[in-house]
């Protein structure tokens, strides 16, 4: 029988990519897990990112690039709220 695995791809900013993948049996249990190891390992590896991309380990000219379009007239959609609610006079 061939070996089977779960594969995850994590695609970086840069355009790298880095695969992880878990090895798992042909049977349910197992595939069940093989996706909560997976899930665990692409948790802290992307902890880790986050972590060095904190500490300013990345480019810091990435934050500034996402901030350049500040002309647009479309807001951004953090600061979309929902209408305010009438008051019944």
């Amino acid at each position: 029988m061939a070996a089977v695995s779960v594969v995850a791809e994590l695609r970086f900013r840069d355009g790298q990519r880095e695969k992880i993948s878990v090895k798992v049996e042909n049977n349910l249990c197992s595939l069940i897990s093989g996706l909560h190891e997976l899930n665990a390992n692409v948790s802290q590896l992307l902890s880790k990112l986050v972590e060095r991309e904190k500490t300013g380990a990345c480019a810091e000219g990435e934050e500034d690039d996402e901030d350049s379009d500040e002309g647009d007239d479309e807001p951004q959609s953090s600061y979309l709220q929902p209408p305010a609610k009438r008051s019944k006079t």
